[in-house]
This record gives C-alpha cells, sequence and structure tokens, in this order.
C-alpha cells in the first residue's frame, strides 16, 4: 500500500487547503474532507495514468533494447506497484536467500496472467525482464513500457524466430543488462500437474552461462475473482539454484527434468 501513499497524501493535503477555504466546521468538516479526499485521489490516480500514457509516446517498440534504461525501469515497477495494490495482492516469498549474485535465468510454473507482473514488483531490485507472447507487447501503452524493460517476445510457432528470442534474451543476460525469467510450460495452467517443457528456453541459461533458479508460485488464480474487495495472498517459493557449471554440462531435456522434479516435489 506504500506505493499509493503520494496519491493519498496528495489527496488529503488539497482537501485540508479546500475544507479550510470554504470554512467548513463540525459534522459537515468531516463529511467535506471525506468527498474532495476521494475526488483529488481519484484525480491524481487519473493524471497518473495520462502520464503513463504520454510517456509510452516516447518508446519505440520497433528499436531493440539493448541497454538499462533506469528511468523507464523505475517508473514501470512503480506502476506495477500500484496495479498490484489496487489488486489487493500480498506477496510472500520463501528461499531468497538462494539466489546467487550476478545474472540468472529464474524459471517457474504458471498460473495466472499476473504471474509476470507479481513476480517483477517482488524482484524489483534484480532488474528482471520476461520472455512473453507476443500479444502482451501489443496492448495499449502497457505494452511499450514492458518492452523498454527488455521483455522479448516469443513466437512459440515459430522455431526460427523462438530461437532468435532465446538468443537475444542470452545476449542480454551475458552483457549484464537483465536476468531473466521463463514460464517453460509456455502457457498457463491451474491444475496440479505440471504441463509438458519446452525446454529450448533453458538455452538462454547455457548461452549466458549463468545459473537457472528454479521457483513456484501459489495461489495466484485466486486473483482475479478477489481483486479488489479481498485480499489474496500468493506465495512465491524459491526451491533450487542448479548452477552455471552443471547448466553448461546439461543437455536443455535433462535441465528440464531437473527442473521438473523440483517443482513436482514442491507441490506434494
Amino acid at each position: 500500500m506504500l506505493v499509493l501513499l503520494p496519491f493519498m497524501c496528495l489527496g488529503a493535503v488539497l482537501s485540508v487547503v479546500v475544507c479550510l477555504a470554504c470554512g467548513y466546521a463540525g459534522a459537515t468538516l468531516i463529511l467535506m474532507f471525506a468527498v474532495w479526499f476521494a475526488a483529488f485521489f481519484l484525480a491524481a490516480l487519473v493524471l497518473f495514468l495520462i502520464i503513463i500514457a504520454v510517456l509510452s509516446l516516447f518508446i519505440d517498440p520497433s528499436k531493440p533494447q539493448k541497454t538499462h534504461s533506469g528511468f523507464y525501469c523505475a517508473f514501470s515497477k512503480y506502476v506495477l506497484g500500484v496495479l498490484i495494490a489496487f489488486a489487493n495482492v500480498r506477496i510472500h516469498i520463501s528461499g531468497e536467500e538462494k539466489i546467487p549474485q550476478g545474472r540468472w535465468l529464474m524459471v517457474s510454473n504458471h498460473r495466472s496472467g499476473f504471474d509476470p507482473v507479481l513476480a517483477i514488483w517482488a524482484m524489483r531490485k534484480y532488474d528482471l525482464a520476461f520472455v512473453a507472447k507476443p500479444s502482451i507487447l501489443r496492448i495499449p501503452f502497457i505494452g511499450r513500457f514492458v518492452h523498454k524493460i527488455c521483455c522479448l517476445p516469443i513466437d512459440r510457432e515459430n522455431d526460427r524466430a523462438a530461437l532468435k528470442t532465446i538468443l537475444a534474451a542470452a545476449e542480454l543476460v551475458k552483457n549484464d543488462v537483465t536476468s531473466f525469467f521463463i514460464y517453460p510450460e509456455g502457457k498457463r495452467n491451474t491444475s496440479d500437474e505440471l504441463l509438458p517443457f519446452r525446454n529450448g528456453a533453458f538455452k538462454i541459461a547455457q548461452k549466458a552461462k549463468v545459473p537457472v533458479v528454479v521457483m513456484v508460485v501459489r495461489d495466484t488464480e485466486n486473483i482475479a475473482k478477489n481483486a479488489p474487495w479481498r485480499r489474496t495472498d500468493v506465495y512465491m517459493d524459491i526451491l533450487e539454484v542448479i548452477d552455471a557449471e552443471r547448466v553448461h554440462e546439461l543437455k536443455t531435456t535433462e535441465i528440464g527434468d531437473e527442473v521438473r522434479r523440483c517443482m513436482q516435489c514442491a507441490n506434494t
């Protein structure tokens, strides 16, 4: 909720100014403060959305993002924080101490469209980007910000295009621009049984010579039915790290098997 504090402070200050200027007193003061606070709070949010729209116009989605944009990354994370606050989500992370220094590839099960949003916010100090289906990057305004924080579209129906994305992601990791996050299942899955993995994505770690961090998420599928009125507690558990040397030695199918075993043990 701290991300909403600037909006709340602005609403409170302007409400006090208006109430004092109008000379409200007693019960009328309390009522009108609440009314003006709500009005100014909503107005601040609308202004914030306008700022998002304007800033997005300065982003060229056709230009590959090869460096870290401090301003846009920080702003994008703040936008995600606001979204999570309004969705009334509380994130619980365990095992974060297992995350190694430097860059890495994080893999997880995929239960909700909120998963990448929550991952980037929860892991915001690591400058995390993700590989996503192309439609994500075509979302008005938001897609441009997603592009700016180095997220890449992947066409899983086109092997040549998918390999190009994997190599581009590996290059960004290797050049210490960002760490990457992938869903080896390839799509959302709310069942307890993991879908077949698309093991080619593990080439990102092999090409970049970095570890693979294995994580599982739980209960993110409940956000859509709970938000915003009921709080949703979601859980991110860092299970294991496959070190870079072992990643280099294994085949991608073997990495996938090891990741799958780890995730399945966590689900039992």
